[in-house]
């Protein structure tokens, strides 16, 4: 006869199987209806573009050209918003990483509060596959953060990270000495952390969770 542990693990793997298999359904469900209507909206349109042709309101090179130009706005629109598929480029092994930083960040932790654990980066396929790491499920695969803008994996009690064996190669690399883009300190030397810099950083994550936050409240209302 099976132990009552026993019986709870396979309950537990059931309903967990159970729940993969749900979120794949509506994954593929979601998939299939966006295909549909891209290939509606697809011939509207190219039917339009041979009626204008046809009727010499435009011709087909006016038409690439312009296509060219819209296509590289819309490209840097969509970098800037930073949405969609992220991984690290170029990737690397980060357990063979050589370029690891050496500042002493235990003397400075007190001042700097791990400010550096609020910045947003995209995990490695390393990272995503070791699974030890997690990542924000709508904006796959940058690294997950908390409602107070810092990395789950933080200890909010010493800012400490609780994954260090495992952490990603920009927590490896980054260096809080000499970084223009991220200045955390107004002088390294003698510990002057850049306010300024962690509004910014304050700032620019609360837009970025205010965004996410919206736009699955109104897939939720699609839904219903």
């Amino acid at each position: 006869m099976q132990s009552e542990s026993q019986t709870k693990t396979q309950n537990n793997s059931h309903e967990f199987l159970q729940e993969i298999t749900r979120g794949l359904l509506y994954t593929h469900t979601r998939i299939n209806a966006n295909t549909t209507r891209t290939l509606e909206a697809s011939s509207f349109l190219y039917a339009l573009i041979e009626l204008l042709s046809e009727k010499d309101i435009l011709s087909i090179e006016e038409l690439d050209e312009r296509k060219k130009q819209v296509a590289h706005r819309l490209v840097n629109k969509f970098v800037e918003s930073k949405i969609g598929l992220l991984y690290q480029d170029p990737e690397c092994d980060k357990y063979t990483f050589e370029h690891e930083t050496d500042v002493d960040c235990e003397s400075r932790r007190h001042i700097c509060k791990a400010i550096c654990c609020k910045f947003p980066f995209a995990l490695s396929r390393q990272d995503v596959e070791e699974g030890a790491i997690r990542w924000e499920f709508g904006r796959p695969y940058l690294i997950a953060h908390g409602d107070d803008g810092y990395c789950v994996h933080l200890d909010r009690e010493n800012y400490r990270c609780t994954v260090w064996e495992q952490r990603p190669v920009p927590c490896r690399g980054f260096d809080c000495e000499n970084n223009e883009k991220w200045k955390v300190w107004e002088d390294f030397v003698k510990m002057g952390v850049n306010d300024g810099m962690i509004k910014q950083i304050d700032d620019s994550n609360e837009k970025i969770y205010t965004y996410q936050n919206s736009n699955v409240n109104n897939d939720d209302r699609v839904e219903e």
